[in-house]
């Protein structure tokens, strides 16, 4: 029937994910600190009450779009690492994975929240407990055979590609493209 209304649950749904997108976007041009609910809502076309009605804080929706990302980060590894067989092609697979600026983007934008949260108990165990999630996610990605265990290689890879990425941020050309590939390789091999 044409002009069906959305239900309450649907319109929920809606502008949690309208307010979402404006979020990152704003997030990722501005930052944590330079973005404010009142920009975010106007850009979804929402009044600042609305954020709050669905996320209660801007930290509270910061989480929640970490969370979002953090679940397109993992399908998109899962799609990468899917096709390969065996624990080695996957380790390649993933240490010849491009870099991704707007991985890198989300990082500084992660750090930025995360010194922010460190100084907020209840919101840094709010972020801690996400971040464990995809690290967990991360390790049952990871090769099952792996000398570390996958549990230390999914902290060992995600502390070098953090790492990597922040020197390519200060050093564009001074960090080899192969790097996160030879270490990858030499964990593979040990």
């Amino acid at each position: 029937m044409p002009g069906a209304r959305p239900t309450r649950a649907e319109r929920s749904a809606q502008t949690r994910s309208e307010l979402l997108a404006a979020a990152e976007r704003r997030f990722f041009v501005h930052g944590y600190h330079g973005t404010t609910l009142d920009d975010i809502a106007d850009e979804a076309g929402y009044t600042k009450g609305a954020v709050y009605s669905t996320f209660k804080s801007k930290a509270g929706l910061f989480l929640a779009l970490f969370d979002e990302v953090m679940e397109r980060r993992l399908e998109e590894l899962r799609e990468l690492l899917d096709p390969h067989d065996d624990d080695a092609s996957r380790l390649r697979a993933l240490a010849e994975r491009p870099a991704d600026e707007r991985n890198t983007q989300f990082l500084l934008l992660a750090i930025e929240f995360w010194t922010h949260a460190a100084r907020e108990p209840a919101v840094l165990e709010q972020f801690s407990t996400r971040y464990r999630r995809f690290r967990e996610g991360l390790a049952a990605l990871g090769p099952q055979d792996s000398s570390l265990g996958s549990e230390r290689w999914a902290i060992v890879t995600l502390a070098l590609a953090n790492g990597i990425a922040l020197e390519r941020l200060i050093d564009p050309g001074g960090v080899p493209g192969d790097l996160m590939a030879a270490v990858q390789a030499r964990i593979a091999r040990a």
